[in-house]
């Protein structure tokens, strides 16, 4: 079982990713200086945004919790839809594998961007097979370094901020600094992915708020002050779409500029990657015991690790970099396939007061029904403004191949549901049963 530690340093690897590194010069042109301040209302909104997700962890927690809270709250087959976009929400493993090797390439030249991608994603997927128990250690270990690396970015800095750089403080106003809220809410989210774990962890109805709340918080302030780092010794000016490490070498000495590179660009990488290889797999185990999959997709080999399904992950992430793919604009369309699940998600959620009233009464936080409406609007809103970010510019074929991958999702769960009757097999009955709650 995961502890609190286990899951908090899960959380914090899947938040920190190479977002920081790019956003916050993007986010520098929205807002200015008010960049560290744009972080924390970041965080602000991930949190509201996640209420729902909390309430439903701490009242129905369960492992695979996108699909099982769906599959059990609305209907198997939207519980289907939900599987097949976070299926194709893996493609995204791949993006991480390149964007590693962008940073460890130039310092280690031996190998190609992709040959360092293939590389940590083989490690990792190697260390997964042994276990939850080994890949939760490493991510803390992962972690620690990473944070390291980023306390030493901030470090430096501090003794050199110029306060006449930070003013103005919101050059571009407050239309400015709200688009630059809503663009960092992607480096600060995903610390609700831990949900899918609930079922492996002690406690989840009090680690699960625990993890969520500190967990984002504790990286907003981290951010804030890298940000800071980034715009107080610049000028904000000449920080707007470059990457911190440009103003990292106005201050790091050439060791701390390496490590950065490599323990915290790198590393931030490695522990989001982790993290997938940790959480993904829980959906689809679920799935193959409702046989909405194959049984054997789910088998687990003496260490407990779905190997089937990671095996599966090494190859969605690795064949685009054996092939040498451009897969940016693939990965943003895995990135909104990974945002669509959670338009059925909240929808599910809302159910629970009236389908679970004897949990839901105990849970940690549980707002009355109009609440709950009111943060579902927000949550869907939040979620539909962050899709828009991201399918703006998005080729064609690559929107086109998106909904072929919808329609696809949507007929296998009538194709699978009529495979298994013919078996005497209710595919309804197992994808609806509540006893997996109970467990």
């Amino acid at each position: 079982m995961l502890t609190f530690w286990d899951v908090f340093f899960i959380a914090i690897g899947q938040i920190i990713g190479a977002g920081v590194v790019a956003l916050t010069g993007i986010a520098i042109g929205m807002t200015g200086p008010s960049v560290f301040i744009a972080y924390f209302f970041a965080a602000v909104l991930v949190l509201i945004v996640s209420l729902l997700i909390i309430i439903a962890g701490t009242t129905l927690p369960v492992t695979g919790a996108y699909y099982t809270w769906v599959s059990r709250l609305r209907s198997g087959w939207l519980g289907s839809v939900v599987l097949s976009l976070i299926l194709l929400a893996s493609i995204s493993l791949s993006l991480y594998g390149s964007s590693f090797g962008l940073y460890l390439n130039p310092l280690f030249p031996m190998l190609s961007v992709n040959g360092w991608g293939i590389v940590v994603i083989v490690l990792l997927f190697l260390a997964n097979l042994f276990g939850l128990k080994i890949a939760s250690k490493l991510q803390i270990v992962l972690v620690i370094l990473l944070i390291s690396a980023l306390a030493i970015y901030a470090g430096f800095a501090m003794p050199k901020i110029q306060i006449e750089l930070l003013t103005p403080m919101f050059p571009k106003g407050i239309v400015g600094f709200i688009t630059a809220v809503f663009l960092l809410k992607f480096a600060t989210g995903g610390a609700h992915m831990i949900v899918g774990l609930s079922g492996e962890m002690h406690n989840p109805k009090r680690t699960i708020p625990l993890v969520m709340i500190s967990a984002t918080l504790i990286v907003a302030v981290i951010y804030g002050f890298v940000a800071l780092a980034s715009v107080g010794v610049v000028p904000w000016t000449e920080m707007i779409n470059q990457p911190l490490t440009l103003a990292g070498k106005q201050f790091l000495p050439a060791w701390a500029m390496t490590y950065f590179l490599i323990a915290g660009a790198g590393l931030a990488i490695c522990t989001t990657l982790n993290s997938q290889y940790i959480q993904l797999p829980r959906t689809f185990i679920v799935a193959s015991w409702d046989k909405l999959l194959p049984p054997w997709v789910g088998r687990l080999n003496r260490y407990g690790a779905p190997y089937y399904i990671l095996f599966v992950m090494l190859v969605v992430g690795i064949v685009p970099l054996l092939t040498g793919l451009d897969v940016s604009d693939i990965a943003r369309a895995a990135t909104i396939a990974a945002s669509l699940p959670a338009f059925i998600v909240y929808w599910a959620i809302i159910r629970i007061p009236k389908d679970y009233p004897d949990q839901y009464g105990q849970a940690v936080f549980k707002p009355n029904q109009f609440w709950m409406w009111v943060l579902f609007v927000v949550a869907e809103l939040s979620t539909a403004i962050g899709v828009v970010f991201l399918a703006r510019d998005l080729p064609v074929p690559v929107i086109g191949t998106l909904i072929v991958w919808i329609v696809i999702s949507i007929g296998y769960y009538p194709l699978r549901k009529r495979y298994l009757a013919r078996q005497g097999v209710d595919l309804d009955e197992l994808t609806s049963n509540p006893a997996i709650f109970e467990h």
